[in-house]
């Protein structure tokens, strides 16, 4: 789940009805009136959220007899307006270096206020508690969220490991953001050959997907297709080491594709005797569909919601393609094919015809394509899909594609929706 503090409907965090590793409820209380330790236990469970991978601290929900958090009694007026953001804040980040980064919202569900507090992952270095408090909090330590939603101190080689691992790869993003341009204007052009090198997967995959989706869908809806490989296949990995570098992803991982606001409740995984798949159920939408092959080829296709007027939206097809590039540079990464030499292939087809959206526009014409299918060729490496480069080839790639909807996105416009992606990676959230 990619934490945001934006949601159309609260409901499904509130009403959870259960603590999980993203999620800790609390009673209706008055931070005014919990004490030390209690203003403590709060900076435990932030510190511990934030050192995982975010989440929500909701208050306004008691426990039953049998402990679950059911009780939505909500908070009264003066109570909720105890907990300022700017006090919470000084009070929780007086226990954490460097500081805690989180977001205060008071969403009325059901004619009741709640406070949530919106943790987001470390960015850069995980949260040390630097000082004590009672049998709260203890001087010097990591705290993590445990699957069982407990918070408690790192002690395991395991936690700090991957404490370690993710302040890592947040420095390599750093890095890949500081040295975005250079890498990319010194960056090789895609040997001819390497398209051929996959032409046979790639086929395969093209006919699973249209299964999958439907001929209907196939011929005639907007489809967005990628294709992400390295220059030669590869040749020592198994479809188990994919399955598990696949179920490793985290920000983002297989839950988030195709985009996260589609809200999907699950996206299995499987193995085919060639590849490890996974495709929306029968009749979802949006209906995708997956594969990644053990000799370096991710291939997918998602059919687009298509709006009035035979139009699609930017936002959503903008989503798709830096969750895609991220979740690759991330996969690859992992791989330890981080330096290697990407191609990406990215279409859209059935695009006769068909009205591009961008922001406010009205939808006319003017934003309208001429050509039966659109192909755009990149390339990049995985260290810097990873490093942060995913937003600026998104972006890249959407300026291309706006030119055969002939429209020419101007500098101004490609700054802002480049920040606009890296924003949405860190925090969930796309700004228009």
């Amino acid at each position: 789940m990619l934490v945001s503090p934006q949601h159309a409907d609260w409901r499904e965090i509130i009403y959870c009805g259960l603590e999980n590793q993203q999620i800790d409820f609390k009673a209706a209380q008055d931070w005014n009136e919990i004490g030390r330790v209690g203003r403590a236990k709060f900076a435990r469970h932030l510190m511990a959220l934030a050192n995982t991978i975010g989440g929500y601290v909701v208050v306004g929900v008691g426990e039953d007899n049998n402990g679950n958090p059911t009780h939505y009694t909500g908070m009264t007026e003066k109570q909720a307006s105890s907990f300022d953001p700017s006090t919470v804040g000084q009070t929780i980040n007086r226990y954490a270096e460097p500081s805690v980064e989180f977001d205060l919202v008071k969403p009325e569900v059901d004619d009741k206020i709640f406070v949530v507090l919106v943790v987001y992952p470390f960015r850069n270095l995980p949260h040390v508690c630097n000082d004590a408090c009672d049998s709260e909090l203890q001087r010097g330590v990591f705290y993590v969220r445990t699957p069982d939603a407990r918070s408690r101190a790192a002690y395991r080689s395991s936690e700090l490991h991957g404490i370690i691992q993710r302040a890592l790869r947040n420095q390599r993003q750093l890095l890949g953001r500081m040295l975005r341009g250079i890498l990319y204007e010194d960056r090789q052009a895609v040997e001819p050959r390497s398209e051929e090198e996959f032409d046979d997967l790639l086929q395969n995959g093209r006919n699973q997907a249209r299964q999958v989706l439907g001929n209907r869908i196939w011929r005639e809806k907007p489809v967005f297709e990628a294709a992400i490989h390295p220059q030669r296949r590869l040749k020592n990995f198994t479809l188990s080491d994919c399955r598990r570098q696949l179920e490793s992803l985290e920000r983002p991982g297989l839950q988030d594709f195709p985009w996260p606001s589609a809200q999907l409740r699950e996206n299995p995984l499987y193995a085919s005797n060639e590849a490890i798949r996974g495709h929306s159920a029968e009749n979802a939408e949006p209906a995708f569909f997956w594969e990644f092959y053990p000799e370096g080829l991710f291939y997918c296709a998602v059919s687009l919601p298509e709006l009035s007027g035979k139009s699609i939206d930017s936002t959503t097809l903008l989503q798709l393609c830096v969750i895609t590039l991220a979740l690759n540079g991330e996969l690859f990464s992992q791989l330890g094919l981080g330096s290697e030499l990407l191609t990406l292939t990215i279409r859209v087809n059935n695009t006769l015809d068909l009205n591009l959206i961008l922001g406010d526009s009205s939808g006319d014409n003017q934003n309208r394509c001429h050509i039966h299918d659109i192909r755009i060729l990149i390339s990049r490496t995985a260290g810097d899909l990873e490093g942060g480069a995913a937003a600026y080839t998104s972006a890249q790639f959407f300026r291309e594609l706006c030119e055969r909807f002939n429209y020419s996105l101007n500098d101004g416009e490609f700054s802002a929706i480049s920040k606009s992606l890296e924003n949405f990676l860190q925090r969930g959230l796309l700004d228009n």
